[in-house]
């Protein structure tokens, strides 16, 4: 059911005495970036914000809960920019995509540590 005029009215007036719009200019580029991060956080950039503010005045307003996406480790904007061309080229989302290569790698690696070496360096385990 729709909401009524008057509800829509009432809740303009309340917005507009109650609440405030925080706003920054920031590249196209490193904004679209962020939307990625926060999509692969499964949020939207607005409560992403929002919890931020909140955090830094004590007033955190939302906590993960057992079960929910805590936030992730950001990559920088270059990780996003290749993860994005390589996404579209394959046809899957980011997420999809970093997750398949998440797995891809660690696969890799474990194959590397059972020969004693060390995947991140290449080097020989306990020779480094």
């Amino acid at each position: 059911m729709a909401p009524r005029e008057s509800q829509k009215k009432a809740s303009l007036k309340w917005d507009k005495e109650n609440m405030t719009v925080l706003s920054c200019k920031i590249r196209k580029p490193q904004a679209a970036a962020f939307k990625v991060y926060c999509e692969n956080q499964g949020s939207t950039s607005n409560t992403v914000l929002k919890d931020f503010v909140l955090g830094c005045i004590g007033e955190q307003e939302t906590v993960p809960q057992a079960g929910e996406r805590a936030p992730g480790v950001p990559l920088s904007p270059e990780a996003v920019k290749a993860a994005q061309e390589a996404a579209e080229s394959t046809g899957e989302t980011v997420p999809q995509f970093i997750g398949r290569a998440v797995q891809t790698q660690a696969q890799r690696d474990k194959a590397s540590l059972s020969l004693d070496i060390n995947p991140a360096t290449g080097g020989k385990i306990g020779e480094e």
